[in-house]
């Protein structure tokens, strides 16, 4: 149970600190390169990686602790429903290279910034 609500915890933190990046993001950034999804999603992955493959912090988190941060806060903060909805909607407005751009990086950067923590 206490995993559950640790869980219900870090979703709920997540998901307002993704909201109110995004927005601050968004606020800064005019182009149609879906910014802040995309810094979002790529701290996601390099934090997530950090709580799963940093030997020292891996340990001392515990189990329930990264159940929190990774499944709760991580999960909800990073979205993958948003850059679907993006790229739909850069193509809808005939922006493919945009849209291929987000994609391909956003995958690339994400698997790149888990890897890196395993050089820490």
């Amino acid at each position: 149970m206490n995993s559950v609500l640790l869980i219900c915890a870090g979703g709920f933190f997540g998901a307002i600190s993704r909201y109110l990046l995004g927005i601050y993001i968004t606020g800064l950034w005019k182009g149609d390169f879906p910014l802040g999804t995309f810094i979002i999603n790529i701290l996601g992955s390099f934090f997530l990686g950090l709580i799963l493959f940093h030997p020292q912090l891996s340990t001392a988190l515990g189990s329930e602790l990264k159940l929190g941060i990774g499944v709760g806060f991580l999960g909800s903060f990073t979205t993958f429903s948003t850059l679907e909805y993006e790229t739909m909607q850069l193509l809808g407005k005939k922006k493919r290279a945009v849209a291929l751009a987000y994609v391909l990086l956003s995958l690339l950067a994400g698997i790149t910034a888990a890897w890196l923590t395993r050089l820490f």
